[in-house]
């Protein structure tokens, strides 16, 4: 009887936006289950701390809108199992008046663009069971004032999620959508600044509390492991689209 993979043993991952926050937590977790794991970034020095603090992970950097990097790196992985993508850029909220569209094009060309991109140089070296995964976000699907380019990116990568595993069938594609995670992404004066504002958060969620970063890396994990599961957005966000 066939059964459903209980363990990232033996497989191959790349995680783009491995050097922090949930791409690093991926990375940690599945290392600790045995997997080869390839993070790449854009920061050499975060890249370097994160090499530090998991033995064993592989690292390069790299610029997720490069396409020749991103060729080189996967052919020096070679044959590939997974791939998870979590890279993005950080963008100011913004009515539509005061909207800077090179920002926002920016933006779109790291995380929407940037994402596909990766999917297609990853493609030749993906095994047929293997598996993309995005990261959106709840703004796909929960309109917010002066989010309007996150909100296109975001329900971009989820139109694409449904899409390609179609079109891309065997291979799996999926994507995780967070909600508030405490990450370096965020800035704050100091740590007390960060851990009031995250318990700001947690307070008004139905779990009562924030994802953290490992929290997030979970529902990739289950992905990958999951050989049923495609064409779907796994929402990890605390319950915040019922808030």
């Amino acid at each position: 009887m066939t059964t459903s993979i209980s363990s990232l043993s033996h497989q191959t991952l790349a995680v783009l936006g491995g050097s922090s926050g949930i791409g690093l937590a991926v990375a940690r977790a599945a290392l600790a289950e045995g997997a080869t794991v390839w993070a790449a970034g854009r920061d050499p020095q975060r890249l370097a701390e994160a090499a530090a603090a998991a033995p064993g992970l592989q690292t390069a950097a790299l610029d997720i809108a490069d396409p020749a990097a991103l060729a080189a790196f996967f052919e020096r992985i070679g044959v590939l199992d997974h791939l998870v993508v979590t890279a993005g850029a950080s963008l100011a909220a913004a009515p539509l008046a005061g909207l800077d569209f090179a920002a926002a094009r920016q933006a779109i060309e790291v995380k929407l663009i940037g994402s596909l991109r990766a999917a297609q140089q990853a493609l030749p070296h993906l095994r047929a069971d293997g598996s993309i995964g995005f990261t959106s976000g709840m703004l796909a699907r929960k309109p917010t004032p002066n989010a309007l380019v996150k909100t296109v990116i975001n329900a971009g990568l989820e139109a694409a999620v449904r899409q390609l595993a179609k079109e891309l069938a065997p291979r799996r594609v999926y994507a995780v959508s967070p909600g508030p995670v405490d990450t370096p992404g965020w800035s704050f004066p100091d740590a007390a600044s960060r851990a009031a504002k995250f318990q700001q958060l947690g307070a008004g969620l139905p779990v009562g509390f924030a994802a953290s970063a490992e929290d997030t890396a979970a529902a990739y994990l289950f992905a990958m492991r999951a050989r049923a599961l495609t064409g779907a957005v796994i929402d990890l966000d605390s319950g915040a689209q019922l808030s």
